[in-house]
């Protein structure tokens, strides 16, 4: 996959998040400073900083109070949990005693930065729990590996096999993110996007086809990429060309249905952008490439009104 494949793959995939309202991780209890310790000038300056629009350098707090009387540097805490096995262990026996949902936060994002062994054998066990805000948890820690870990993926598989809500459902199917498995190991996952694919429900659709594009490039998923491109639901749409622009999938069929997107006034500036954008890794003849210029046209056009 190149570097404009997988750029493609990556903003459907935070769309299609949006539309099913957030990965797990998202459901984490908010990181801040627990009791009334302030925080450093550093922290403050960095705050600020990123209040005046610029982007963190980390998904992690510069500091963690963790109920202390003053707040410690995020970094220093991670590097000694990573090397000392007892403070990792006083870690997670901390996590599992504490009740404020602050410090819990804080835990759960340290934990998630150490990883680790240790770290994944207590993902497991809490993702196995029946309470449901440690099952939460623990697939939060979990999203920290990678799918070629046999545990890992067949926790997941086995949870979106239970059925429940679409939404839940569909924050697991974003957690399957590709890896390099064998084929016997990457098969159950192929099918149960396959599946997920044809779901009632638009959101998980969305993110099952998104997924199944990367994973697998068979005739089964070139049919639900074709199916999925002519959707009603626009995230859905938007998922299948993203699909399309970050596989090895090219077929005829999928062509003519990306120039129908790209040649219709009646399709969205959204779609029609996106069609344009993935017909530039297909052959085309010359009024085919009379289509794409004129619709490449246009959606500079759009592009131009939009800003």
């Amino acid at each position: 996959m190149n570097f404009k494949h997988a750029l493609s793959i990556a903003v459907v995939s935070a769309v299609a998040g949006a539309f099913a309202g957030g990965a797990y991780v998202a459901h984490r209890a908010p990181v801040v400073p627990t009791r009334d310790a302030k925080p450093p000038a550093a922290e403050t300056d960095a705050n600020a900083h990123r209040a005046n629009g610029a982007q963190p350098h980390s998904p992690y707090p510069d500091y963690l109070s963790l109920g202390g009387d003053a707040p410690v540097s995020f970094e220093s805490l991670r590097q000694r949990a990573s090397r000392d096995p007892a403070f990792l262990q006083s870690l997670l026996q901390r996590y599992r005693n504490e009740t404020d949902p602050a410090a819990r936060g804080e835990l759960l994002s340290l934990l998630n930065a150490v990883s680790g062994e240790e770290v994944l054998r207590f993902a497991l066990s809490l993702s196995a729990s029946t309470r449901a805000q440690d099952e939460r948890d623990g697939l939060a820690l979990l999203s920290a590996y990678s799918m070629d870990r046999a545990e890992v993926r067949q926790t997941l598989l086995a949870k979106l096999e239970q059925g429940g809500d679409p939404q839940r459902r569909t924050e697991l199917v974003a957690m399957l993110t590709p890896a390099t498995l064998p084929s016997e190991d990457a098969a159950p996952v192929v099918a149960q996007l396959a599946a997920l694919a044809r779901d009632p429900d638009p959101a998980l659709r969305a993110q099952a086809v998104l997924q199944l594009a990367q994973w697998d490039d068979s005739e089964q998923t070139e049919d639900l990429l074709h199916r999925a491109i002519l959707d009603p639901s626009a995230p859905v749409r938007a998922s299948a060309i993203a699909g399309v622009q970050g596989s090895r999938l090219r077929s005829d069929r999928l062509k003519e249905a990306l120039l129908d997107i790209a040649a219709d006034p009646a399709s969205s500036a959204a779609d029609r952008g996106a069609a344009t954008f993935a017909l530039q890794d297909f052959r085309l003849n010359r009024a085919e490439y009379g289509i794409w210029r004129r619709a490449q046209a246009q959606a500079d056009a759009d592009s131009g009104e939009g800003g």
